[in-house]
């Protein structure tokens, strides 16, 4: 009988227990990665367990170091009540609820979003209204900055789609379509600019060669800093 292709386990340390998901795939080395789900294991189909203990035993430090530097990022839960503060191309919103009991649509003002709902004690239905704000946001302002970073190739600006990605902030499919994460609508203008440019730069390269981000400077030159912005702030985009 083979493995499981995915399960959770758990490796007694001295000092704690190690909880980790297990992926089995077509590789030929063992991967580990950290992130806001914790540890993943990636492995091939028929690796032992006992090998796979000696790697994470052998790597508990780095392990370790990683999984409190995600805990000292994670975020408390949002409420989803009036006072809420919310992110909005890099600024910072107030939400602001009432009652009501027609359609509204929602004001942005310089400081607060105000969102009429039917029970604003409903946290469910404030966070699925507020999630599609942001999506028609997102939706727009991913259209107009994809028009005017794709005549710096030049070429047609893409078809696009919102994407509910938690793992990459856009895509470009060999047909070149583009898939960009609607939650990017929370970051400040530069970096949903840097992750356009990136997925447009796909057009030109599959890949992250020299030429790919040669074609990303030529898009948008401050790509650098960008990146590393978005890297730093990213988790802050990802509480709803």
């Amino acid at each position: 009988m083979g493995y499981p292709q995915q399960e959770t386990r758990v490796l007694a340390l001295p000092d704690r227990q190690l909880s980790y998901t297990l992926l089995r795939r077509r590789r030929r080395t063992i991967g580990l990665k950290v992130d806001e789900d914790g540890l993943t294991v990636s492995a091939p189909p028929r690796e032992p367990y006992r090998h796979l203990e000696r790697v994470l035993l052998m790597r508990r430090d780095w392990i370790v170091e990683k999984l409190a530097q995600m805990e000292a990022r994670r975020l408390p839960p949002r409420q989803w009540k009036s006072g809420e503060r919310l992110l909005f191309l890099g600024e910072n919103l107030e939400l602001y609820l009432y009652r009501t009991h027609t359609r509204a649509e929602p004001i942005r003002t310089a400081s607060r979003l105000l969102m009429g709902v039917h029970d604003p004690a409903d946290a469910d239905q404030v966070m699925t209204q507020v999630r599609t704000w942001y999506r028609d946001q997102a939706q727009r302002y991913f259209a107009q900055r994809l028009v005017v970073l794709a005549a710096r190739l030049p070429v047609t600006p893409p078809p696009f789609r919102l994407s509910e990605a938690r793992t990459s902030w856009g895509v470009c499919t060999p047909e070149g379509r583009l898939r960009l994460s609607w939650r990017l609508i929370q970051a400040p203008c530069g970096q949903i600019d840097y992750v356009v440019a990136h997925e447009l730069a796909h057009l030109r390269h599959m890949n992250h060669s020299r030429a790919f981000w040669q074609t990303v400077a030529a898009i948008f030159p401050d790509y650098r800093l960008e990146r590393l912005a978005l890297e730093r702030d990213g988790h802050l985009y990802h509480t709803f």
